[in-house]
């Protein structure tokens, strides 16, 4: 068969990775769980198991199935590989150090957030970061990376996640978002009242790519999130967004080196 002809997507590897997926929301499942949320038969969701067993990405428990810790070493191999990450960290410290907030860097990938890193000063907020997977419309982390992408990448971001409803303060109109977008992109900061959970505000600004003169080239976003009790006035709108622009403008000067 010619290559013109191919098929686009593998069925059996995407089952594969739908079952691990599986087991990633439910924690364990049995074969016979997993066989009737695929609509598979149970012997091809044993021939699934058994493979991914093998390789070493499932772990078979009395119970049924959970993903083995080869995937979490896995992750963490990437993230240690990521020049923003070895470059961002010890700056994401010093600015919680010097704020006592907490302070979080983040990539975008497939259209939504992944906290990647977080550092907590002295005073830090209780709010669990790394490994999550976060929309981008309603932080001041996602809206970075929104505000310097380009329009097409945006509208698809979009039209795959939609705009969700996760507090009052959410964004969920198209035009309210482009207005604000407009001005972060401008200004180079963002902010997040409350808009991804509520008793939550936080400032952000986008990592820009040190190697290109591509306006919307993005590598990632620097926030410092803070309880809503301390996000008033000049500490919020001025003191905060100068420690978070200046950092972020500080990793992107280190990451041209690279």
């Amino acid at each position: 068969m010619g290559r013109e002809n191919a098929p686009t997507r593998i069925e059996s590897v995407e089952r594969s990775l739908e079952i691990v997926q599986i087991m990633t929301d439910l924690g364990t499942a049995s074969a016979t769980e997993i066989a009737e949320r695929l609509n598979l038969a149970k012997s091809t969701t044993h021939y699934h198991l058994k493979t991914l067993e093998d390789m070493e990405f499932v772990v078979r428990k009395e119970n049924g199935y959970r993903i083995g810790m080869k995937l979490l070493t896995m992750g963490h191999d990437l993230v240690n590989q990521m020049n923003l990450y070895r470059i961002g960290k010890p700056n994401v410290d010093r600015l919680a150090q010097e704020t006592g907030e907490l302070s979080i860097l983040m990539v975008e990938e497939h259209g939504l957030g992944y906290y990647i890193y977080d550092s907590r000063g002295d005073k830090a907020v209780n709010f669990d970061t790394v490994g999550s997977e976060k929309y981008l419309h309603n932080n001041a982390l996602g809206k970075a990376v929104l505000a310097h992408l380009p329009d097409e990448r945006v509208d698809a971001i979009i039209d795959r996640h939609g705009l969700p409803k996760t507090t009052e303060q959410t964004i969920t109109d198209r035009e309210t978002l482009d207005a604000e977008l407009t001005t972060a992109y401008t200004e180079g900061v963002t902010f997040d009242r409350e808009e991804q959970l509520e008793g939550l505000c936080c400032v952000g600004a986008p990592i820009r790519n040190p190697q290109t003169t591509d306006d919307h080239s993005i590598q990632g976003a620097i926030s410092v999130a803070v309880p809503a009790s301390r996000a008033q006035g000049e500490y919020f709108t001025d003191e905060l967004a100068t420690a978070v622009t200046d950092t972020a403008n500080l990793i992107e000067l280190e990451l041209a080196d690279y």
